[in-house]
This record gives C-alpha cells, sequence and structure tokens, in this order.
C-alpha cells in the first residue's frame, strides 16, 4: 500500500484489516522500490493524493508498477471521513468495500507473488520480431516493440499469449549483431485483463557480453 498522509494510512490500515490480508505500507514510491526488489507482492493499492504529489522520477516508478502490478487507486475524503474510488475505478461500482474485497479476492489472490526487476528501467521503443523459434521460420514471428528495457530484460509489447518459463527469441532489427537473443518470460499482461499495456517481462539470456553492451548501449541513444 502507498500512502503518505497519516489520517488515510490508518483508514486504509482499518479496511485492510477487516478484509485479512498482509501488507506491507510505503510512504513514496522510491520506498514501493525498494521494498518491490527485496519482497514479492501480488498487489498494489495507491492513495491517489500520493500519486498526484510525487515527483517526475516517482511517478515513472509507478507507472512501471501500474503495468507490473494488480492495483487499485483510492482517495480518503478527510472532511467526510470516507475511503472513495477514483473516478476510473467508480465506473465499474460505486461501493468501495465490494470493490475492495473483489481486488483481493479477483485480482491479487491470483496473482503469483513476485518482485519488481532490479535493473533501473527506460522507456524506450525499439523494433524487433519476437518468435518462439530460434531460426525464426516463416510465419513464427512477430513483429513488435519494447515498451521499456534494461541490462536484465525488457517489457515487450504483444497481445499473444505466453506462459511463465516460456523461451522466446528476439532479434532487434537496430542492433549491428543479428543473432536473436534468447529470453525467458517471467510475467505477462493479458490484453483486457486489466487496465495496461499487454505484453510480456522477458529476462534476456545473451550469447555473449558484447551483445548485451551493444543492446544496452542502443537503447540509451
Amino acid at each position: 500500500m502507498v500512502v503518505k498522509e497519516a489520517e488515510a494510512r490508518a483508514a486504509y490500515e482499518e479496511a485492510l484489516r477487516r478484509v485479512g490480508v498482509s501488507y506491507d505500507i510505503a510512504g513514496s514510491f522510491d520506498e514501493v522500490l525498494r521494498l518491490s526488489i527485496d519482497n514479492a507482492y501480488s498487489g498494489l493499492i495507491i492513495d491517489i493524493l500520493t500519486l498526484i504529489r510525487s515527483s517526475k522520477e516517482e511517478k515513472l516508478i509507478a507507472y512501471d508498477c501500474l503495468n507490473f502490478y494488480p492495483s487499485l487507486r483510492v482517495k480518503w475524503d478527510a472532511r467526510q471521513k470516507t475511503m472513495n474510488l477514483s473516478p476510473l475505478e467508480q465506473t465499474f461500482s460505486a461501493d468501495t468495500e465490494a470493490t475492495l474485497d473483489y481486488f483481493i479476492e479477483s485480482r491479487c489472490r491470483p496473482f503469483t507473488a513476485r518482485s519488481l526487476r532490479k535493473f533501473n528501467r527506460k522507456d524506450t521503443s525499439l523494433a524487433l520480431l519476437l518468435s518462439t523459434c530460434c531460426d525464426f521460420s516463416d510465419g513464427a514471428s512477430l513483429k513488435t516493440f519494447t515498451v521499456n528495457i534494461s541490462q536484465g530484460g525488457a517489457f515487450v509489447h504483444t497481445t499473444h499469449s505466453f506462459v511463465k518459463g516460456q523461451t522466446v527469441w528476439l532479434r532487434f532489427l537496430e542492433l549491428p549483431d543479428a543473432e536473436p537473443i534468447k529470453a525467458v518470460v517471467c510475467w505477462s499482461i493479458e490484453w483486457g485483463a486489466c487496465r495496461s499495456i499487454p505484453g510480456i517481462g522477458v529476462m534476456f539470456e545473451f550469447r555473449s557480453q558484447e551483445q548485451a553492451t551493444e543492446l544496452w548501449k542502443m537503447a540509451r541513444l
């Protein structure tokens, strides 16, 4: 749970106590990053005011988290002493407690707890071919692009289904070394499953350090 203001924090804790779940509290998205690197989580509750008041750098972390974890955005009304949903969440239900219960039971519990990557992410769009075959045989590759990339892996846009642990191959069109890069699917976001960009998070298995250096250098240009 990400919330800075003490009164809102106490109210959200009471709501979660009634649901009966274990959780950690972060007062900023910098703290979320530190916690989620060392611990595995199944979901994220975000206080809207904490998000709005975050720095530009923290908002990038928030974007990463929203694309990585099931997330629910809530707002504490200090005058009415009530916990409300964001306008986006209200389009599905105006009942805050029922929505919180649904979020925990239907989105968080089925979601395998996981931690964020330990490498810094860079938002960049690199054209690539994605394939389940190392030889990129005709009809086996998809034209797509990266949403973000790090030294350890990338988030690749796709509406096709992949499973955790599946091996894929990536051929970056701008990379001088045309040899496909082997990667393993670590997680996926299905099309329509949540209000996030669909795709897969992959971990690279480079054949050489030179290949890794060239890709990261290209991503930083």
